[in-house]
């Protein structure tokens, strides 16, 4: 089956259902898989799998069903394992035969993707704002800044040693995601986790401590925050009433921490990761610093990651 695929469409996680696309000769394909040989079109069905899982299947046309097992990842494992050992090859486009011409194709496949609760209605809205548009620069700049909304865009927390980064790490993501603890640079190494401010979804990185350091593996971390902080759109610069911020030359904002102990005016915002005391105004100043609100009620076209014009 050279010219057999399937698809993932449900995220590549646990869950309770998952839903698998296939295209090709999918007759033959469910025919193999369950061992079924009568198949109508668009008629939902409950086979077996054999050793693997009890699915419902349809046929939604010639060259295109979907397969609905249990969401467990050993499930899904062993599914892949039996689809390759086929030869039905695993790809990363999905079919939509709902759509009715390419726009809603790649709006379609764009909302599959898109991580920012956000993009949602926007995307929705695309298809009859994109139909016959050509993008004009501030369509193509705008388009870029709203691509966030599809990709997480990385964002770095940056300060001196010991000035609460891990604690309001922990805050934003309401987990030990970092290491805390009162020893100057115990954060070693970048930790990352994804964060939904105010409905931007974003990757963000405490980074170690910057300090003059012998050693060698702090070293390492803060080579890798230096990158890190090259590939973000933002800079979260920390500090406490005790530290001074750092430099930086590129796009940053600055929060004062502990202000529960004491307070500081040179700054955009205060937090207090123990009381919450500005932790929702964070996450929203986050959102609006790298999608600002002028973007998302803008009534022009969004040209979209993955769309291009020429999709008439």
């Amino acid at each position: 089956m050279d010219n057999s695929t399937w698809t993932l469409l449900t995220a590549p996680k646990m869950g309770a259902i998952a839903i698998i696309q296939i295209t090709g000769d999918v007759t033959t394909c469910l025919q193999q898989l369950t061992g079924r040989t009568s198949w109508t079109n668009s008629s939902l069905q409950l086979v077996q799998i054999p050793d693997i899982d009890e699915v419902i299947a349809v046929k939604i046309s010639d060259d295109l069903a979907h397969i609905m097992p249990h969401g467990s990842i050993h499930i899904l494992n062993k599914i892949a394992t039996t689809l390759e050992t086929l030869g039905i090859k695993k790809v990363n486009a999905p079919r939509f035969p709902e759509a009715e011409n390419a726009i809603e194709r790649a709006m379609l496949h764009a909302l599959s993707i898109a991580k920012s609760p956000l993009a949602v209605e926007l995307l929705l809205q695309q298809p009859a704002l994109l139909r016959n548009a050509s993008p004009t620069d501030a369509d193509l700049a705008r388009s870029a800044v709203l691509n966030h909304l599809i990709h997480p865009p990385k964002v770095v927390l940056l300060g001196e040693p010991n000035t609460g980064k891990s604690t309001l790490m922990n805050a934003l993501t309401k987990q030990d995601t970092s290491i805390v603890h009162e020893l100057p640079g115990a954060t070693r190494d970048a930790v990352g986790a994804r964060i939904n401010c105010g409905g931007l979804v974003i990757d963000m990185y405490d980074l170690p401590g910057v300090r003059e350091s012998q050693d060698h593996i702090e070293q390492k971390a803060i080579q890798l925050s230096k990158t890190l902080i090259a590939e973000s759109v933002l800079t979260v610069l920390i500090a406490d009433a005790e530290h001074d911020w750092l430099q930086v030359s590129t796009p940053h904002i600055t929060v004062a921490t502990k202000s529960d102990i004491k307070t500081r005016a040179d700054c955009n915002i205060q937090v207090s990761a123990h009381t919450g005391i500005g932790m929702e105004e964070l996450t929203l100043a986050l959102r609006d610093e790298i999608v600002p609100q002028k973007c998302l009620t803008h009534d022009g076209p969004w040209f979209f990651s993955g769309y291009s014009p020429t999709e008439e």
